[in-house]
């Protein structure tokens, strides 16, 4: 198995060649916020780091969310581009799932990332839709969090479960717990 991960839902983009017992990966911390520039430069040092080209990849999976709208829009639309030019099946990560799983280890219970505008995207339970919390809400202070070299392990777990049981999907959509500061502007 040999997957390519891309995750822009944070300021740190993400490009990883997952295979069956390992991973190559790139992580590059980004503060202005330029993975459209960087992303296409990364994922071709992390596939020429792990020696694949396009033609060896047996799939793609994307981070979907939650986490900055425009990221998550320059990671799906990336890798659907690849797999227009490389069909292959391809598989969404969800990152509070990922970031639940890793937290798991270390005893936490949920999972949280900063939405900004003083709210968590969280999510408490396995099989429950994510919710928007305040940061005063207690909850947040057990759960997990982190950006995306935190929850990396959680998400290579996810990856490669996924592709090992078939677990495809059809479509990446964006996942999108609150309306973008744009359409809140709007109102």
């Amino acid at each position: 198995m040999k997957v390519l991960f891309v995750d822009t839902t944070t300021p740190e983009l993400v490009a990883a060649v997952v295979e069956d017992s390992d991973a190559t990966y790139v992580v590059c911390h980004d503060d202005q916020r330029r993975h459209s520039e960087l992303l296409c430069t990364k994922v071709g040092e992390v596939m020429s780091r792990a020696a694949v080209g396009f033609s060896d990849l047996d799939g793609y999976a994307c981070a979907i969310g939650p986490g900055s709208f425009t990221g998550i829009r320059i990671g799906i639309s990336t890798v659907k581009g690849y797999a227009t030019a490389f069909p292959r099946p391809f598989v969404a990560v969800n990152c509070l799932q990922a970031i639940e799983l890793t937290g798991n280890r270390s005893g936490k219970e949920g999972a949280v990332i900063d939405a900004g505008n003083g709210y968590y995207y969280a999510n408490f339970r396995a099989g429950t839709a994510p919710c928007l919390i305040p940061y005063c809400d207690a909850r947040a202070t057990a759960a997990a969090s982190g950006n995306a070299s935190y929850y990396l392990d959680g998400a290579l777990a996810l990856i490669r479960d996924k592709f090992t049981h078939g677990r495809f999907d059809a479509e990446l959509t964006p996942l999108y717990i609150r309306r973008s500061q744009a359409e809140e502007n709007r109102k």
